[in-house]
């Protein structure tokens, strides 16, 4: 089973106004909510690959129920969430005929009792399960989350991490199966880096940035795919949809290759539309990906 983890989870409202101007009133064409989280994103696509998987995270206030109102359009994922007392944060995104604008509220705060509930759910995660960890944690819950993740890797649950580079400095020694590494953080040079992770027994180092090649690396090979579109409608969720169609490749018994072209035709899917790419879209765009042999 894959499970994935949002710590700080959002509901996404997007409004559309023609023109946004500053300091006065201003009218939208649209408005829509939608369940928003890296973690959740892995899951929405592994949904549209048919492919189960079970979110966790913290979910609570006013919020939660209709949060889950939208998990339930997914057949193919099961919320786990850990119920808080605190509200789930409202994230404000406000797109124009130029600009996409948003505000990130800071999110709740969780207590003790409701992380140890928490802590208990992952800790029955089984032996080569997958968990992916994505998102920015709290400074408040973050050395527990890093002890977590040394504990299901102890277990043997193969854990992939999408989130800050504090918290992969400080699980290089957990023996993680996969990083999912992007311009936000990566500090020096990729190769330099990927070496390093891969010589702390990381087995896949995944990288993508909007415009730019993505990478494989492993110790096997390493592997690299040029952007073949500059005409992106929506960078929001490509690098969890390579998350995912990574995956989907590696269930699948595929090879590093292949799971790598999964991963982009997932990605280059979802830049391309409006929403998180579909599997019909994504097996159309699947033929197109080039992947060279560095």
């Amino acid at each position: 089973m894959i499970y994935t983890c949002t710590t700080n989870p959002s509901l996404d409202y997007y409004v559309t106004i023609p023109q946004l101007e500053m300091g006065s009133n201003n009218r939208s064409d649209l408005e829509m909510y939608e369940a928003g989280g890296k973690g959740v994103n892995v899951s929405i696509v592994l949904n549209n690959f048919r492919i189960p998987s079970v979110c966790m995270g913290f979910l609570g206030g006013f919020t939660k129920d209709f949060y889950l109102t939208f998990i339930a359009k997914y057949p193919n994922i099961q919320p786990l969430f850990t119920t808080i007392a605190d509200h789930t944060r409202i994230n404000v995104k406000i797109m124009d005929s130029e600009y996409e604008t948003s505000i990130n509220a800071k999110g709740p705060h969780i207590t003790d009792q409701e992380f140890n509930r928490f802590r208990s759910r992952a800790n029955s995660v089984y032996t080569d399960d997958i968990f992916v960890l994505s998102g920015n944690i709290e400074e408040e819950i973050k050395d527990r989350i890093i002890d977590l993740v040394h504990e299901l890797c102890a277990d043997g649950v193969k854990v992939v991490l999408d989130t800050d580079k504090e918290i992969l400095d400080r699980c290089l020694d957990a023996d993680l199966f996969a990083v999912k590494l992007n311009d936000r953080n990566l500090e020096g040079d990729l190769f330099e880096t990927a070496k390093e992770y891969l010589e702390k027994k990381v087995d896949v180092i995944l990288y993508s940035a909007p415009h730019k090649h993505s990478y494989v690396f492993t110790n096997e090979q390493t592997l690299m795919c040029e952007n073949l579109d500059d005409s992106l409608v929506n960078v929001t969720g490509s690098a969890d949809s390579m998350v995912a169609g990574f995956l989907y490749g590696t269930i699948r018994g595929a090879d590093t290759t292949e799971s790598f072209k999964y991963a982009n035709a997932a990605s280059l899917a979802t830049s391309l539309s409006n929403d998180l790419g579909s599997k019909e879209k994504i097996e159309e765009l699947y033929d197109t990906i080039e992947v060279k042999e560095l």
